[in-house]
């Protein structure tokens, strides 16, 4: 530590001008620099043996993941009656037809609305419920569609 504050250190010319005090001070914050340096590469050793440790791990979690999949990837192939491949062959994306768009997946039957028309719930009234009350519908949604309906007025077209 001595060596760094001394090489650190104005030219003598300069340095021996100056007080005491002011040499003291050079040399304590000199010093701490040196000693700081020391910390901080001491903590970025620190932390790269556990980068690499952690990286090691890392390798051993991904390479049971694929074993993990392949196991379950076959397993499901045995209960669909495929053949079992260990290592599927890769796929040559290059020699398969250009994609035509025609896989169309199905819409679900969801309603264009969050909440049930009030007219929709008119069509499904129980009878023997009276048909009317704010109760009615498939769902009871009655005092519900009124509140929105005099919010937000009576439900539009759909928008899509």
């Amino acid at each position: 530590m001595q060596e760094i504050i001394e090489n650190q250190r104005p030219p003598a010319s300069v340095f021996d001008t100056w007080s005491g005090s002011e040499r003291t001070f050079f040399d304590h914050q000199t010093w701490m620099g040196a000693s700081m340096e020391q910390v901080l590469k001491h903590s970025f050793d620190c932390q790269e043996s556990w980068n690499r440790t952690y990286a090691y791990a890392f390798e051993q979690e991904m390479n049971n993941r694929y074993i993990d999949d392949q196991n379950r990837r076959m397993h499901a192939d045995w209960h669909a009656g495929r053949p079992i491949v260990v290592d599927p062959p890769p796929v040559d994306y290059a020699s398969l037809p250009p994609y035509d768009g025609s896989v169309s997946y199905p819409t679900p039957p969801l309603h264009h609305s969050q909440w049930v028309e009030p007219r929709q719930d008119q069509q499904h009234v129980d009878p023997q419920q009276g048909g009317s009350g704010s109760g009615s519908g498939s769902f009871s949604f009655g005092e519900w569609s009124e509140m929105m309906t005099s919010i937000f007025g009576p439900p539009q077209p759909r928008y899509y």
